[in-house]
Formats: C-alpha cells, structure tokens, sequence
C-alpha cells in the first residue's frame, strides 16, 4: 500500500501548488442554455434537482490548474480532446478551439459529473488541467 501513496504524492502535489482557477458563478446559466435546448430547457429548469445538482458542481467541484505542459503530456491523463461532447439536446455543439478557463463551458463535455472519484482531465496542447473532485454521497437513508 506504500506505493500507492507514492503515485499519489507524485501525481497530486504539484496540483496544490500550482495557479488554480475556478469558473464564475455569473456564467453558469449561460452555459446551460448553451447546452440544455428544447426539451433540454424543461430537464435543466431552475426548479428541478438536476439544476441544483449541476450548479453546485459549477461552483464547488471544478477547477482548472495552471502547471507544467510537459509534465502533464508525460502524465497520462485522459485528454479533453478524447472526452466526447455532450450534444444531447443541442447537435449544434462543437468543441473549442482553444481554451480560457474563463470561457469554458463544462456542459458541453461528457466530463464525468457523477463520479464518486476525482477526476483530472489534460486540456490538450496547453499548460492546464481539469480538476473535477468527487460527487459527495449525503443524506441519510
């Protein structure tokens, strides 16, 4: 077990070192509607649990690292550029031709909302990661 905690270290301390950047709360929904169309807009109204959900994971489980491009080509995480879009109810969806934390729309990808592990994502041919920490089991039952 001591070598797992090893590849831990090595793969995740950079990360708390380097420049982290979170998405802003104001674009949340426009991103939805970028993203939720047609029947989309009744799955995603402001009173349904999945729009709590997905505002939540906007605001609290997603962030973007600033580190080295090398490093994380050598890494071997899953790459943006593999993960597929989510063009469920918007086929007129593509991918982004480059990438601004800033203007980065995490619906439009299939990233894994549901997980119950953290997941990093490489933004191919850049210096950052997508950093989705786990969705949190609550409640009592």
């Amino acid at each position: 077990m001591h070598w797992v905690n090893c590849v831990f270290a090595l793969l995740f301390t950079p990360l708390l070192f380097a420049q982290t950047t979170k998405p802003d709360p104001a674009k949340f929904d426009r991103f939805v509607k970028e993203v939720y169309k047609g029947k989309g807009k009744k799955t995603m109204a402001q009173d349904t649990r999945r729009y709590a959900f997905m505002k939540d994971f906007f605001e609290n489980r997603i962030r973007f690292v600033e580190g080295d491009e090398e490093k994380h080509k050598l890494a071997g995480y899953q790459r943006l550029s593999q993960v597929p879009l989510f063009d469920h109810y918007n086929k007129g969806l593509v991918r982004d031709g480059s990438f601004d934390p800033n203007l980065f729309n995490p619906f439009k990808y299939q990233l894994g909302f549901y997980d119950q592990e953290s997941k990093i994502i490489y933004v191919d041919g850049t210096k950052y990661l997508i950093v989705i920490e786990p969705q949190k089991r609550g409640g009592s039952r």
